[in-house]
């Protein structure tokens, strides 16, 4: 009976000990100290000049995170970023628009270990992946107030294979990171006039 009783306790422990560290594996981002940043290049445009803008996944402190190595514009199992931009004030556009980029899914016999070499990229602390881009969507097509937006998406189409990989110093994410909004103004197009023609011209 003394031996079945310890049996029992330390399978007990062995269970305690592979759930805790499971949850140590899945670190979640407030944990982390991951941060995403979108600004523009201006602050004030007129209507029709290009807005462009600057986004970045940040790893401001704590363990180091493998991400994707993708961080561009993200969908359809492809890791990387959603840009969005809300009209606050202003006549609004005429069309509504929008687009997804699409990664095809095919058979990969390839080990954890050999994707998260391959396919990941690790972002010590301090270090950080981005991109600049002209903002090209509908949203933006008159004079007024506007706020742009991003979200960081982690999950490629192997994300979850290689998170069984993470440890205390090297976390593999698998939350969405969202930026806080940036406020940027339209201002309409200054109207040209032609000059009156001259008598007897």
């Amino acid at each position: 009976m003394t031996r079945t009783r310890h049996f029992a306790l330390v399978v007990t422990m062995l269970a305690a000990l592979a759930s805790a560290s499971q949850e140590a594996k899945t670190v979640k981002p407030k944990e982390l100290q991951v941060k995403v940043e979108i600004t523009t290049d201006k602050k004030d445009y007129v209507e029709g000049e290009p807005i462009k803008f600057r986004v970045v996944l940040v790893n401001q402190g704590g363990p180091a995170i493998y991400i994707a190595k993708s961080w561009d514009d993200a969908g359809g199992g492809i890791a990387g970023f959603f840009i969005s931009v809300k009209q606050l004030r202003g006549r609004p556009p005429k069309l509504r628009c929008g687009g997804t980029a699409d990664r095809g899914v095919f058979p990969d016999t390839r080990s954890p270990e050999q994707i998260l070499k391959e396919d990941f990229v690790r972002l010590p602390p301090g270090d950080f992946v981005g991109f600049t881009d002209q903002y090209r969507e509908c949203a933006v097509e008159y004079a007024g107030m506007y706020r742009i937006s991003a979200m960081y998406s982690p999950n490629d189409l192997n994300t979850h294979k290689v998170v069984p990989l993470s440890d205390e110093k090297n976390s593999v994410l698998t939350e969405r990171i969202y930026s806080k909004p940036f406020a940027f103004r339209v201002h309409p197009a200054r109207k040209t006039t032609n000059p009156s023609p001259k008598p007897g011209s």
